[in-house]
Order: structure tokens, then sequence, then C-alpha cells
């Protein structure tokens, strides 16, 4: 329930408080005053786009609060202590736009506009001018029976909306997975082309290069060495057969044994010779590692194709580092990287197979579930549309006495699953008993639509699990008088009965079955627009509804007697609908 409303710095509103009560509230005001703009302000407050063209001319910002009466609901109470909101029996909202845009406040706490969109269908339903054409829309009809419905039926329709997310999503795996499967197939297989590239390299030591390019030095400059070499190992071991070498009496390691022995004979009488002992035995031992490796070292040159060998071994490297990195780590960190690349791929790669058999149980359960929905909405139709023809028959649709041919007819039409089941449904019309029932769109006239959308309200009020619902109405006796006027009255006030009714109207017969009467005027004082509302007291009523009933008089000859008692006996005629019903629901 709306308690109290405040707009500051709205289009032409400059400041406005109205305080609401809990019945049939009814707003009035020449055409141009603002009535409906306090329906704006208050859509914006429950999270409705607008734009800076909203605030009032010469002023930064505009600001609406609402506070709301709550009901015990289980669902709201768990989604504020979701959201990190206080809640209790009052809600206060408050919402304010600006250049920088818009900052919500819920009972104090920050905000967002989302919040604010959960909120809106548990604090109101606002039934604007236009809301009846909205009606043609078939997805609207169809929402029209799933809001009907009761626990269980929102049940089936909630377990049917998340299979069927989970369909969809499956749905598009399995299309993408055909789609892109050849491309994935191709990454595979280029990964594991570039993996056995560097694996068959066989590369084990990444200094392997470096010891390459030595080698292919040595083996460049192969005589220079082979001849020293030679000629160390003809020092050492005295192997020159040529008769003009200076080494051919001894070799040298000979020569040293000599000069060993002489060392130790000389050490015997003088044993300043003994550290030159050792010295001589090390030389020994270091020319015999010398030899060794001349002898091997002129092997190393036996094989005449190992220049070829390290040169293509040289030039894989060059290949390797031009594709995979600039150097022999690098190429190695490479090969690791696309390991697991493709270790991930082949891991996370569904087969055909399991994906087709998980759509395929997939489906199978969501056509279950649309067929579980289908019968849930054909009993709620059955039921819905009986109830609903009692409603019109009450509106005047009704005029012949004929209240058995069907004024709404619910057709179904079968379609391909969608998020709202598998079938769109269509409410048809006919108003005349000779006539079959046709599409609204096709039949139905603006009256008649405004008509058939109160129905439809009061239907889903009687039926709602909220209470205290804040039900708003811009002009829902656009296109009506007489005596179906008074019916949409007489109907406005039951409603009013299970939640709040507010009602922007010109219909003098409405205003007088209201409980309470606010009247918007709008005055331009100094060139600047305000607008007032005033709540017309008891006492006032009958005059206010005159002034209503005659406007044309109220500037030139003041209110007529005439005016004054049709306006009062609209307000008996109300007061009596009223007692009455009170005892109808008391017996």
């Amino acid at each position: 329930m709306l308690t109290q409303l405040t707009i500051k710095n709205f289009a032409i509103i400059d400041e406005l408080e109205i305080n609401f009560k809990n019945s049939l509230s009814v707003i009035t005001g020449e055409t141009g005053a603002g009535k409906s703009i306090i329906f704006e302000a208050l859509d914006f407050l429950l999270g409705s786009r607008v734009t800076t063209d909203i605030i009032k001319n010469s002023t930064s910002k505009a600001l609406v609060e609402g506070i709301f009466s709550l009901n015990k609901s289980i669902i709201l109470q768990d989604w504020f202590l979701e959201n990190g909101f206080d809640f209790s029996n009052e809600l206060i909202i408050s919402r304010e736009l600006s250049s920088q845009g818009s900052k919500v406040r819920i009972n104090g706490s920050l905000a967002n506009v989302s919040h604010l969109i959960f909120l809106k269908p548990h604090l109101t339903n606002i039934h604007e001018q236009s809301e009846h054409l909205e009606l043609l829309k078939t997805e609207n009809q169809l929402g029209i029976i799933d809001n009907y419905g009761n626990i269980n039926h929102k049940k089936i329709l909630e377990e049917y909306r998340n299979a069927f997310e989970e369909y969809k999503t499956l749905k598009l795996k399995l299309n993408n997975y055909y789609e892109s499967s050849k491309g994935l197939i191709k990454k595979i297989e280029y990964l594991k082309h570039e993996i056995n590239e560097i694996k068959s390299a066989n590369i084990k030591d990444q200094n392997e290069e470096n010891e390459l390019l030595a080698k292919r030095e040595a083996l460049l400059n192969k005589k220079e060495l082979i001849d020293n070499a030679n000629l160390i190992s003809e020092i050492i071991n005295n192997n020159d057969s040529g008769s003009g070498s200076i080494y051919q009496n001894e070799s040298l390691q000979s020569k040293l044994v000599q000069i060993k022995k002489l060392l130790m004979n000389s050490n015997e009488h003088d044993k300043g010779f003994e550290p030159y002992i050792e010295l001589v035995e090390d030389i020994i031992l270091q020319i015999k590692d010398l030899s060794h490796f001349t002898n091997d070292y002129l092997n190393t040159f036996t094989s005449d194709d190992l220049l070829q060998q390290i040169e293509e071994r040289l030039d894989l490297f060059y290949r390797l580092k031009k594709k995979y990195g600039i150097s022999i780590l690098e190429i190695k960190d490479y090969y690791s990287r696309i390991q697991k690349e493709l270790k991930g791929l082949e891991e996370n790669t569904i087969s055909e197979n399991d994906l087709q058999e998980s759509f395929n149980k997939k489906e199978q359960e969501i056509n279950v579930l649309s067929e579980k929905l289908t019968k849930s909405r054909e009993s709620l139709v059955s039921n819905f549309v009986n109830r609903l023809h009692e409603e019109l028959i009450t509106l005047g649709f009704n005029k012949n006495g004929e209240t058995s041919h069907p004024i709404i007819v619910i057709e179904f039409t079968p379609c391909d699953l969608s998020p709202s089941g598998k079938e769109q449904i269509q409410f048809l019309f006919s108003s005349n008993p000779d006539e079959p029932p046709r599409s609204l769109l096709k039949v139905a006239s603006g009256g008649e639509l405004s008509r058939i959308m109160l129905g439809i309200k009061s239907v889903i009020c009687n039926n709602s699990m909220e209470s205290s619902l804040a039900m708003l109405f811009d002009e829902i006796d656009m296109g009506v008088s007489g005596e179906i006027a008074s019916n949409v009255a007489k109907k406005l006030y039951k409603i009013s009965k299970s939640n709040q009714a507010i009602c922007i109207t010109h219909q003098p017969i409405i205003v007088a079955m209201a409980d309470t009467h606010y009247v918007i005027e709008k005055n331009i004082i100094d060139g600047i627009t305000q607008v007032l509302v005033k709540e017309i007291s008891n006492s006032e009523r009958a005059n206010a509804l005159a002034i209503l009933l005659t406007p044309e008089k109220r500037l030139k000859d003041g209110i007529t007697e005439d005016a004054k008692q049709f306006a009062k006996s609209l307000l008996e005629n109300a007061r009596q609908f009223k007692e009455k019903d009170s005892l109808l629901k008391l017996s």
C-alpha cells in the first residue's frame, strides 16, 4: 500500500506531497494540471527510465520519494535480507535524478534500478491509458493467465523456465560444437604437428648449439689443428722418422725420467733438490695426459662427414628458432606450453555423442514439462474465463440481457518451444450473441478494451497472493458513460476492498464512489508554474463534485442548485451501494 508520495522538481511539479488512504481514492483536476504526472513520477520511482528533460526548468535535480506499507510476505523478507536492506512494515524508497544520473535509496541504503524493478510488481499495479493496447499482444495475454495461476502453477512455470534455460544452453553448445568442431580439430592437429617437430629434434641440452658451433669452428680449421697436434705428439714421443728432426734422439718423457733420476741422486747429497723431484713427477704425469689428448684429438678427424652432420644439426636449430623462439631455451619453453594447451583442449572437448545425449535428455525433460504447463494453463483458462465473464457482465457487456454467449474465448495455438512454453494464446471477443468470437485487435473498441482490462485486473486482483497492493488506474473510465460508468465505479470500489485503489478520473459517478477525493490544481504565479493538491473533506465533497459536473459554470455563474442536488444524489447512491455491499459480505 502506498501511504505517501512526495514529488519535487519533476516535470511541471515543483513540490507536491500526497498522503493516500487504504481505500478507493480519486484524483481529479483540469486537463494539463499534472494528474498523470503523478503516476509518471511513481513509475520513475519504481525503476522506469526517464531523461533529464523531466527535471523542472531552472532546477538541477528531481526527487521522488514514496512510503509503502508492507505485508508479511516471506518472499519480500528473504529478498530484503539477501540484498542487505532493513525490512520492516514500512518501506521508504527515494530516487533522485540529475545530470550525473539517478541515485536510489531503499530504507536509507544505496540501491540500484534493478532492485526497484524487482519491487515494483510487489508494490503497485499501474493501469495507464494505453495499457489496454498491450492486451493485444499475444505474449502479454499468456502472461495474464500465468499471473492468475496459483502457487502450484507458478512452481510449474518456474520449473519449466529453469529447464528451458538449460535446454537452450545445451542446444547452443551443440550448435557451436558443429560450427567449431572443424576449427578445433585443426587447432589440435596443428599443435600436435608443432610438438612432433620439436620433439623429433631431440634437444636434451640447451648448450648443445654452442658446443656444435665450437666443433664446427674446429673442423673448419682442421689442417692447422692436425699439424699442431702431430707436432706436439712428436715432441713428446720423439716419433718423427725424419733425419732432420731435433727431437730424434729421445722422447720428451724419457728425458724427463732421466732428469728425475739425476735429481734423486743429487738429493742424496743435498736436500735442496727434493722439491724439484715432485715438480718433475707432476710434469711427467701432465705430459702423459697431453699425449693421450693429442692422440684422441687426432682420432676426431677420422670421419669425413662430421662437418656435414654438424651443419645439418645447426640448420635444424636455425629453422626451429625461426618458428618457435630466438634461443634453444625459448624453444623448450614453447614446447612445454603447447603440450599443456593440447592437453587442455583434449580434456575439455566433449565428444559429439556425449553432448548429443545430454541434449536429447534435456529435450525429453522439457517436452514433459511443457505438457504439464499446458495442462495447468488449460485448467486455469476454464476458471479464468468463467470469472471474467461474470465481471464483464457487470461492466455492461449484456445490453440485450444475454448472459450465456461467450464474451471472451481464449484460443490455444501450438508453437515451437519457447521460454513461455509450447503454445501461444489469444483472447477472442464477441460483444453480440450473433457474432462469433474474433481477435480483440479487430473487433474491440478502445472503451471495450479498457473495460475488459478492468475486468481482468479485478479477477487477478481477487486471486492475487499480494495483499495491500496499490492498484493505480489512469482514466480507466475513458470512453464510457451512464450505466457502464456506474458499473466501472462499483468495480473499482470492490477492488479497493482487497487492494488499495487510486484512480485518475473525469467521471463524476466514479468520484462519488470514492472514499477519498484529491483535486490537483495548476496555478501560474509570477510566471512560475505551481501544482497544488488538496484533499476534499466530507463537507466539501458535494461542491467539488458539482464543479466536476458543470465545469463551465464555475467561473461564470457559480455552481447551480441542480448540479449540487445531482452531486448529492450521486454521493447518496454511492453510500447506499457501499452499505449494501458490506451487508452482503457480512451475510
